[in-house]
């Protein structure tokens, strides 16, 4: 194969490469103004009549929660429990208790009237010392001794 011979540019042929255009011509187009029309006089529309409004019932009461912390470090591998009276406890079984740090362990629960109520360690020892009774909206903390 040859190699391409170069091209040169002479100064009486033009390259149509590098020629620059001539700037395109701006045409302004008018702008138009609409503006409302105005309505025309037609037969009075009937307003709607109001909803009917509905009779006021009482409100159930509301039940509120209920919460409990105890601050006690149980040991590696226990758990606290509740046992007690009111809404989704009994003396029976208990309930375990969630852990939140390395000594804080918490319960909350619905409670429409006051909770009456025992921690236990792994629901089978019972805290020394009376029930603790926990009102709607209470947040009880204790250090319970077993």
């Amino acid at each position: 194969m040859k190699p391409p011979k170069s091209v040169k540019s002479s100064p009486s042929k033009k390259n149509p490469f590098t020629a620059t255009a001539a700037p395109a011509k701006v045409v302004a187009k008018p702008v138009v103004e609409t503006k409302p029309v105005a309505a025309k006089a037609s037969a009075p529309v009937a307003k709607a009549a109001p909803a009917p409004v509905a009779e006021a019932k009482p409100i159930a009461k509301a039940s509120r929660s209920a919460t409990i912390e105890a601050k006690i470090d149980v040991g590696f591998g226990n758990t606290l429990y509740l046992r007690g009276e009111g809404k989704g406890l009994n003396w029976n079984q208990g309930i375990p208790l969630t852990n939140v740090d390395g000594c804080t362990w918490q319960w909350s629960g619905e409670a429409d009237e006051k909770l009456k109520v025992k921690l236990l360690l792994n629901d089978a020892v019972w805290a020394k010392g009376e029930d603790l009774v926990v009102a709607p909206g209470e947040k009880v903390r204790i250090a319970p001794a077993f």
